[in-house]
């Protein structure tokens, strides 16, 4: 843990959670976000937001992107749930999300288990995480406002060879770090 008092290592997101794994150190938690779920433009990949932000006072551009909050849709026990993040920094240099299993490659270190998740497959498009196995619930809310969509995915056989895949099963994954 000394390398990570001197504040070296890898950071990652722990998506669906407001701790970290107890072998890691909390950089900050907060709450996901991105874009609306159907907007062509603004960024595609998911934010971990911080529960303090701070403005100055630039003024509003004639053109601009927008940012949404996010909430779980269709995940078992969690429906409309605002989803809660946390940054986290491992004492390994590098961390990377495995999608597709829940073993490490040797010699690396899980951080945590889940499965993958991104937009739902008619929307645009967003990139893919790893939700932790056990999500919780943001405590912010529970409403139905959209925004950025956290669904799971599921294998379609094809191009995808199926064996060693099986079609129409949650895919999961594991954050790794070495």
């Amino acid at each position: 843990m000394e390398k990570l008092k001197k504040g070296k290592g890898s950071s990652f997101v722990r998506w669906g959670r407001k701790t970290c794994p107890n072998t890691t150190v909390l950089v900050y938690t907060g709450v996901a976000g991105g874009k609306y779920y159907d907007h062509k433009g603004s960024g595609t990949n998911r934010l971990c937001l911080t529960r303090t932000p701070q403005f100055d006072n630039t003024a509003k551009p004639p053109y601009y992107g927008y940012l949404y909050g996010a909430e779980y849709q269709e995940i078992p026990g969690h429906l409309n749930h605002d989803v809660p993040c946390s940054v986290c920094l491992a004492p390994q240099s590098t961390t990377i999300m495995v999608p597709a299993t829940l073993t490490c490659p040797p010699g690396w270190t899980p951080q945590y288990t889940g499965h993958l998740a991104s937009e739902h497959s008619s929307h645009q498009g967003g990139e893919y995480i790893c939700l932790d196995g056990s999500p919780e619930d943001d405590s912010s809310g529970v409403r139905n406002d959209d925004g950025l969509l956290f669904y799971l995915v599921v294998t379609v056989c094809g191009s995808l060879p199926c064996p060693p895949y099986i079609n129409d099963k949650v895919v999961t994954c594991v954050v790794c770090s070495k």
